[in-house]
């Protein structure tokens, strides 16, 4: 059997029997046409076989056949037409017809093997123009009209045309459909259209736009894989939100060598000592050097990066303090002073813990203060330690025309107040990278440092970098003088340095200008008995810059605003002392042993006496060392404390008993002045239990404070501190003692 018997017997399997009778009977009319009828080739010359069908000239039986539309580029037609025939198909029928599938064949190969048109730019190319040149040339030659024809009908449209199965299919479709139009013969039949599958819905969908796709609810397979997609896009662009809000920073920064810890600040890099369980930084920087030309001027904070650091900034050992005076009358520390100390149980940025502020001085020219921070209570109660160094003495106060003057708008005084504030910046912006929470500061002023810390709570400057102030044994008498009255109140200083300009002052060596003050400057009387003859002056001036306002007249201001609802402008505030915070060991040492007469004695040869009021007096306390203490502290100290709290402000306030806190002196029930912040801080010596249960009920008192804003019991009112919290039930010998004007004149002035 031939090969070609074989591809029609294929190829018959493949077909139904009346598409094999319709190509068979196509093919023949083809072949006849061109074989005998040497007019078709004429038509042929003359345009061509698709303008003879579509001239409309060839009549079928008298009639005008109208040819049916065939679109200009062999564009594939609905189907083909066909004619029923049980005429056999010939070998050469069979021959063209195998030509033709193995075409389409190779077609379709080509067509999943590369993208649609991909031969569409040969249209423009010179080659393809040769040939479609030659092609009507061809149209013309009627020796090679079989050749041609050939080639237009297969070839060509292979050539070029190839790129696509339809494009193939309706070439042979529109050979086809001519020559059904040049058959003349009529055998009676009808034409019918072929039943054609239906593409399938992927093809279809893959047609329609996106959102007919939609509407119609047909999606194919990118539909799905792009939803599935943008989906998880989605989905991972959420996750890496939540992730990264929650994650920030490390929750607690790493160590090197297992005990050094580097954290940042707004000037540079700063590193510090795991020691105790806590991390503590010992003198960073937050101000400009205070020297030079920038003696005697307002605190300047690190805003220049001349002034900043380039490497890891060591804070692993304590720095100098500032130069000042000592009771005793030593003089230590160094004018460069102005850095700090800051003692951690964490550093880290999640959950920020309280920050409390220690300022503290026995005096206001100097003296060491035991507000210092606990790396235990750090630890214990969750709170940040902060110690910031600041001026005293000459250079944090003195206020003279000579300094006015070297300045624009004139004004001297209160620098200490400007380091605090600038310090308090500091906080504001850094505290953050040291675990600390700036938004819940609390001042925790001791002595002299709490008459500063009162003052800062009428600076306007100040009021928004704190949250609340807890004031121990401050001070009630504040500056009410003009700057000028202080400048010349301080013409001795003038005379003893003998400087009639800045320049002259800022040329002295530091330790000329502290040679230069005054005797009676240093000291408060916080130990002593009030004399008609003692001088009253006070460091803290009215400079119209951080000072404007009385202390009272602002307190006034800020209760009347708490009244009208507006309490960011009030800070709260606790005030508190002990029991005898007027005892000091140069009052002890005085006599040997404190008897009735002696404390008698002393009692007359003060103001008291003068006023013929030490029998009164004595009414209300005993004729002891403890009694003539409690005398003392209730002049200078406590009950000036409790006018002012509870007559002006209606602040809480508290009192250390003796009973509770006794120690200070071997055997004695004394409450020192410093036994408050001992017990705060965990310095106190306790070594009884009623002692130990003191420190509990004062710790308690003051971290709930710090935690919370507010004290534990009511908002006003006197607090007795002994073993326990309780109520003070009253102090009788105050209401004497400001009822005979003695209080709040004789208050002590730091």
């Amino acid at each position: 059997m031939s090969t070609i018997d074989i591809n029609k017997i294929e190829n018959e399997d493949e077909k139904t029997l009346d598409k094999k009778q319709i190509e068979a009977e196509e093919k023949e009319v083809m072949l006849k046409t061109e074989a005998d009828n040497e007019d078709d080739v004429e038509l042929r010359r003359d345009g061509g076989l698709v303008k003879t069908a579509l001239s409309g000239d060839i009549t079928e039986q008298g009639r005008e056949v109208k040819p049916k539309f065939i679109p200009i580029g062999a564009i594939k037609m609905p189907g083909f037409f066909t004619r029923n025939s049980d005429r056999e198909k010939s070998k050469e029928e069979e021959a063209i017809e195998k030509d033709t599938e193995t075409e389409k064949c190779q077609d379709q190969r080509d067509e999943d093997s590369h993208p649609k048109n991909h031969f569409k730019f040969l249209q423009s190319c010179p080659f393809t123009s040769f040939l479609q040149k030659s092609h009507n040339d061809s149209e013309g030659n009627a020796e090679k009209s079989r050749s041609f024809a050939i080639f237009n009908s297969l070839k060509y449209p292979k050539m070029f045309n190839k790129q696509t199965r339809k494009n193939a299919e309706a070439t042979l479709a529109s050979m086809e459909t001519l020559e059904d139009k040049l058959d003349t013969t009529n055998d009676g039949m009808e034409n019918i259209k072929l039943d054609v599958a239906e593409p399938e819905d992927g093809k279809v969908a893959t047609k329609l736009p996106l959102k007919e796709r939609i509407r119609q609810k047909k999606f194919i397979i990118d539909d799905i894989v792009v939803c599935v997609v943008v989906f998880l896009v989605i989905l991972a662009v959420i996750i890496g939100v939540s992730i990264g809000a929650q994650a920030g920073p490390p929750s607690e920064r790493p160590l090197r060598l297992g005990k050094f810890i580097t954290t940042q600040t707004t000037c540079g890099l700063v590193e510090g000592l795991l020691d105790e369980g806590v991390y503590k930084f010992y003198g960073i920087p937050y101000a400009s050097p205070p020297i030079d030309e920038r003696r005697f001027t307002y605190a300047q904070p690190l805003n220049n990066l001349s002034l900043c650091w380039n490497d890891t900034l060591s804070a692993l050992q304590p720095t100098p303090k500032c130069l000042q005076f000592l009771e005793n009358g030593t003089i230590i520390g160094e004018e460069d002073c102005l850095t700090l100390d800051v003692v951690t149980p964490h550093v880290r940025y999640d959950s920020p813990l309280p920050v409390v502020v220690l300022i503290g001085a026995n005096t206001l020219a100097g003296g060491v203060s035991p507000a210092q921070p606990s790396a235990l209570y750090a630890r214990t109660k969750e709170v940040v330690f902060v110690r910031p160094n600041f001026r005293l003495g000459p250079f944090g106060f003195l206020a003279l025309d000579i300094i006015s003057k070297s300045r624009y708008p004139e004004t001297s005084g209160n620098y200490a107040l400007s380091d605090l504030v600038v310090a308090l910046q500091w906080i504001k912006y850094n505290i953050k990278h040291f675990g600390g929470d700036a938004e819940s500061v609390t001042l925790l002023g001791h002595r002299a440092g709490a008459t500063l810390t009162a003052a800062l709570t009428t600076s306007k400057k100040a009021q928004k970098l704190f949250s609340r102030v807890w004031l121990s044994s401050a001070s009630v008498i504040f500056p009410g003088e003009a700057l000028e009255l202080s400048e010349k109140n301080n013409e001795q200083f003038k005379q003893i340095s003998k400087c009639d300009d800045i320049d002259c002052l800022r040329n002295m060596s530091p330790v000329q200008i502290l040679s230069s003050t005054p005797d009676t400057w240093l000291g408060n009387g916080v130990d002593t008995l009030p004399s008609s003859e003692e001088v009253k002056r006070s460091w803290l001036v009215l400079d119209g810059d951080f000072l404007r306002t009385h202390a009272y007249e602002s307190w006034d201001a800020q209760k009347e605003a708490k009244k009208d609802g507006k309490e960011k402008v009030f800070k709260p505030m606790v005030f508190g002392t002990t029991q005898h915070s007027g005892h000091s060991e140069l009052l002890r040492m005085k006599h040997l042993d404190w008897t009735a007469d002696a404390v008698e004695a002393a009692v007359n040869g003060s103001y008291i006496g003068e006023k013929n009021l030490t029998a009164t007096v004595f009414e209300h306390f005993n004729k002891t060392y403890e009694g003539l203490v409690e005398l003392i502290t209730s002049i200078r100290t406590l009950c000036p404390l409790v006018s002012l709290a509870r007559m002006r402000l209606a602040a809480p306030m508290y009192v250390v008993l003796g009973s509770g806190a006794g120690g200070g002196i071997k055997g004695s029930r004394i409450a020192g002045i410093d036994a408050d912040v001992e017990a705060i801080l965990g310095t106190f010596d306790s070594e009884v239990p009623e002692q130990r249960r003191y420190m509990a009920a004062m710790q308690q008192l003051f971290y709930y404070y710090v935690w919370h804003g507010r004290l534990s019991g009511p908002e006003s009112g006197l607090i007795a501190v002994g073993q326990d919290l309780l109520p003070h039930h009253g102090l009788p010998a105050c209401d004497m003692l400001i009822q005979e004007d003695i209080v709040p004149r004789y208050a002590h002035i730091d």
